[in-house]
């Protein structure tokens, strides 16, 4: 124990820059959830800060001046309250956790109670502030325990102890990779601190936590590379069964193979656009991805698809689907529109996978918009129960390629795919709703009401017109 009192400093100032380095990677790391990102981004930076406020509190404890009177008090104050928001961002990250992977509905009430605590726990260490309740200083500024500093220490211990208490419940629930240092996390704090109670002087638990989130996220990491892994791994599987599939067909019907490759170039002529397929072709293991500056999206969905289909025979069904889809499919060949996929019922388009930044992509696509109601209206006609579509539309930049090593698939992606399929979901029954951006550059062909605001997830209130 004298060693770590002699020598804890330096320890400190080795745990700060480890944490503080940890903290960039998790700013820096791309392929975690954001919800969960900014939780364990929260954990790593007041980690740093409470080593930071601790050293300072060490380094001005004894000195009278006026700006060490400050400096214990502040740093004190820091070490504890920051102790308690640590606490709070491993509960978010608990929270996200259990009700993504974890498979829960909503937040265990363990943990809506240990949020609770840590309120509790910081309108207390306010208070003691005024009234020494925690703890005192003396003339020389040297930090004295009060007979408070009990409840000081059981408020991290109860919330840890309610976190722990979580992690076993539901711990065939999460990955394996993850479960150690959840453990770690809420039973090495809870020990350091009983030994720190007794053994006054030594900063155990702050820096215990600090090693804890250090753990956290290396295995984080571990979790996150090993799922990555997996797919690789799948898809390698895939790719081999495919070659030997292909290798014996090759040896014992020839005929066959070549009949098989001729399907196969027609098919995916009939899903990939013509350039894409041909580059596909002739770099197969190359990245297929573009970026472009101006497409317009259009979503055609079904309205209450749900009650058209129930009653009504599986095939009878299906036929219905694929009569409306193949007259879709032929105006959009008529029209030069790019068919990028069917997601059920709703039919998915784009016009502009031309490098071409003119605005006529966005009144072509709307045109075609207007077609493929008038071709609804055409097909309704003797039918029982009529169809309905709602259509929505946006424009902007995305990213298009192919996706997979097997069963290709075009797709694009962008926040103006996310955006027009809102516009879809808000819109009205045989009505087009487009966005301010396709507004913009159609308003002078075609007319549309008046500006409305609606409500889109993740982007708050929005501009938008009907046609």
């Amino acid at each position: 124990m004298e060693f770590l009192r002699e020598y804890q400093l330096g320890f400190m100032l080795i745990l700060i820059g480890v944490c503080g380095i940890t903290s960039l990677f998790v700013a820096f790391t791309r392929n975690m959830k954001s919800s969960r990102k900014t939780a364990l981004l929260l954990i790593e930076v007041s980690a740093t800060l409470i080593l930071v406020a601790d050293h300072f509190a060490y380094v001005f404890r004894g000195d009278a001046s006026d700006l060490g009177w400050w400096m214990v008090r502040i740093s004190n104050f820091a070490v504890f309250a920051l102790n308690l928001f640590l606490l709070y961002a491993f509960n978010l990250y608990l929270m996200d956790l259990f009700t993504h992977e974890g498979g829960l509905t909503s937040a265990p009430r363990r943990l809506r109670a240990a949020s609770w605590c840590v309120v509790v726990g910081l309108i207390l260490l306010v208070v003691s502030q005024f009234t020494g309740l925690y703890y005192t200083f003396d003339s020389m500024n040297f930090y004295h325990r009060s007979n408070g500093m009990v409840l000081c220490y059981l408020f991290p211990t109860v919330i840890l102890v309610l976190q722990f208490m979580v992690i076993i419940k539901y711990y065939g629930r999460i990955q394996r990779k993850i479960r150690l240092p959840l453990v770690v996390f809420t039973v090495l704090p809870v020990l350091a601190t009983v030994v720190q109670f007794f053994c006054y002087g030594l900063s155990l638990t702050n820096m215990s936590f600090v090693g804890c989130t250090v753990l956290l996220y290396i295995f984080a990491i571990r979790d996150m590379d090993e799922a990555v892994e997996k797919a690789h791994r799948l898809e390698i599987d895939i790719l081999e069964r495919y070659k030997k599939r292909l290798e014996y067909v090759v040896k014992e019907r020839t005929r066959e193979l070549i009949a098989a490759n001729e399907k196969a170039e027609s098919l995916l002529l009939n899903i990939l656009p013509k350039d894409i397929a041909k580059e596909l072709t002739e770099h197969p293991g190359k990245t297929i991805a573009k970026d472009y500056s101006n497409v317009t999206v259009m979503f055609a969905d079904i309205v209450e698809f749900t009650k058209i289909s129930d009653g009504r025979p599986a095939e009878e069904v299906i036929t219905l689907l694929n009569k409306m889809v193949s007259i879709f499919d032929e105006r959009a060949s008529r029209e030069g529109v790019e068919k990028i996929k069917t997601i059920g019922d709703c039919y998915m388009a784009a016009m502009g996978l031309n490098m071409d930044d003119s605005n006529k992509d966005a009144v072509r696509m709307v045109r075609f918009a207007q077609g493929i109601l008038e071709d609804v209206r055409e097909l309704n006609k003797g039918m029982a129960s009529p169809i309905q579509l709602r259509i929505g539309i946006n424009t902007g930049s995305l990213v298009a390629g192919v996706i997979g090593k097997s069963k290709f698939i075009y797709d694009i992606w962008g926040d103006i795919v996310n955006v027009a399929s809102r516009m879809e979901s808000t819109g009205e029954p045989m009505r087009i709703h487009v966005t301010e951006s396709t507004y913009e550059e159609t308003k002078d062909t075609f007319d549309y009401s008046g500006p409305i605001e609606v409500e889109v997830k993740g982007k708050g209130k929005m501009k938008s017109y009907f046609l």
